[in-house]
């Protein structure tokens, strides 16, 4: 009661300035990063520029060639990949349904510029407006879903819920999408949950719901040999293309008709989902904070086409997914294009807070398992040595090395802008950097430079451009912060207040106290 009573005496200013300055602030509790209660409403469609994305991965830069590579770098990726990594229910609300209006959608049928909100400069959004449900589904816009053919005219959209896996796909109202689990749910996480893997929208995306269930549901990936008996999504003309049989790679010998095919431009989409699945959820490590759970869980990619559906993985009993020659295979014949790496951006900048490293950096896929060999969609050999290690500053985003080496770079324009202020971010926008090859060619290699600035202090500083072994500069200026007014609501004036109540709060205390000695004696 004594301290309750000295503690109303001092003014809140001066425990303010206690609190912020003479005690120690509690040290932060991290929480589990499950689900997320609402989506947002202001959204930014930009792509992360090549700073942004190596900077994301940076802390790989530290560690040994050993650890940049195999399944150590599946290992380190991990600790990258959940940290601040956000998830919605998958088990309850519309949340998953609600993210595809944005995440797959189709930009061209519905392009950014239909959305009330949308500023054209900035490329953003702002109070975007979420429909609820199948029956209040808002603008519902066009989107991309796996297993059906883009070629042809299709009306596909984000609430296309009306349908049932039986009625043809003859008009809007019969179109009908499931949220597929790229990883099927029941190889190591079928238990429900709030979040974690089951709600991942990196590997949850819109499927074709006759495909899901009659030919995807929980087989493996693969190619299917068509010379024998198979199923086909021939129900649809849209979705022809999609199989379900024996594996060509595997043979009859193993199992029968449990192995699925997509359409050829899913195959790398799928591929690389499943790539960062592992990367995401294994236990190579030995340990994790949160466990391993239906949330949590440990995932291997294995060379079989072995099922053992409806299960929990635990740190022994890995989650399997496969086949792994054929999903090499398909991240190289269907490469990452525009709509994926965006994508990925999309999830990064607004949704899930963290990145799929197999879009941005598709090499990395052979630093972990090697290379297989196809000729056409036969398998040839696998070969799992490692193919190289992670380097940020020669790895290339989005895209496979040159085969070229580089032997001069210039840039050929300079950015836009030129002049910054202490504590900026560099901006590329305009910046154009040509290098030479060793067979003479040239290419505009941009995109794969890193910028090296100190942009602390104030003065003209010299931007090192590198690709490859290649580096060349350009200049910029960089201003000092301008400081700010002693007029106003700016740091002098609120020193000075803070300042004056700790004199006033200390003065009336020391009064109290002297009072109270004056009137015992």
């Amino acid at each position: 009661m004594k301290n309750r009573k000295f503690l109303a005496l001092i003014p809140t200013s001066l425990l303010l300035v206690l609190s912020g300055t003479l005690f120690l602030p509690n040290k932060a509790v991290v929480a589990k990063a499950y689900t997320v209660a609402s989506l947002p409403t202001t959204i930014d469609l930009n792509d992360s520029d090549p700073d942004e994305i190596r900077n994301y991965y940076s802390s790989l830069s530290s560690l040994s060639e050993s650890e940049k590579k195999g399944t150590n770098l599946l290992k380190n990726l991990k600790t990258i990949l959940k940290n601040g990594q956000q998830y919605y229910s998958y088990d309850s609300g519309s949340k998953i349904w609600q993210a595809y209006e944005i995440v797959d959608r189709d930009w061209i049928k519905s392009p950014a510029s239909d959305i009330s909100g949308y500023d054209a400069n900035t490329n953003t959004i702002t109070g975007y407006s979420y429909g609820t449900s199948a029956s209040k589904s808002g603008t519902n816009p066009y989107i991309r879903a796996l297993y059906v053919d883009r070629t042809k005219e299709n009306h596909m959209k984000a609430w296309a819920l009306e349908g049932t896996t039986t009625t043809s796909h003859g008009n809007n109202a019969e179109w009908c999408i499931d949220r597929e689990h790229i990883w099927p749910k029941s190889q190591g996480f079928e238990t429900k949950g709030e979040g974690g893997a089951r709600g991942d929208l990196m590997h949850l995306w819109p499927g074709d719901s006759g495909v899901n269930s009659a030919l995807h549901n929980d087989e493996f990936y693969g190619f299917v040999n068509t010379n024998t008996s198979y199923t086909h999504g021939y129900t649809w003309e849209y979705t022809k293309d999609n199989y379900r049989g024996v594996s060509l790679t595997l043979g009859t010998s193993v199992a029968t008709n449990n192995i699925f095919e997509p359409q050829d431009s899913d195959k790398g989409d799928i591929a690389r989902s499943i790539f960062y699945m592992v990367a995401r959820y294994n236990y190579l490590s030995g340990t994790d904070s949160d466990g391993i759970d239906s949330n949590n869980p440990n995932l291997e990619l294995v060379q079989s086409n072995e099922v053992l559906a409806k299960y929990t993985s635990t740190t022994t009993v890995t989650g399997k997914m496969g086949i792994l020659t054929d999903l090499l295979a398909w991240h190289k014949m269907d490469p990452v294009d525009e709509y994926e790496i965006h994508r990925n951006n999309l999830l990064y900048k607004n949704y899930t807070k963290n990145r799929n490293p197999f879009i941005d950096y598709p090499q990395w896929v052979d630093y972990i398992w090697g290379t297989a060999t196809y000729n056409g969609r036969e398998y040839q050999s696998y070969d799992n040595t490692p193919t190289g290690s992670v380097d940020l500053d020669v790895d290339v985003i989005n895209g496979y090395k040159s085969e070229k080496t580089a032997t001069s770079i210039a840039v050929t324009h300079l950015p836009n802008k030129v002049e910054y202020t202490v504590g900026d971010k560099i901006d590329r926008s305009g910046l154009v950097v040509t290098a030479t090859f060793d067979d003479e060619s040239t290419a505009d290699v941009t995109t794969s430079c890193t910028l090296t600035v100190d942009m602390k202090s104030a003065g003209e500083k010299t931007v090192t451009v590198k690709y490859q072994s290649c580096t060349t500069t350009f200049q910029i200026t960089v201003k000092a912060k301008k400081k700010p007014s002693s007029f106003g609501c700016g740091g002098s004036i609120i020193a000075s207040s803070v300042l004056l109540s700790l004199t006033a709060g200390l003065t009336l205390m020391f009064f109290l106290i002297r009072r109270k000695i004056i009137k015992k004696a």
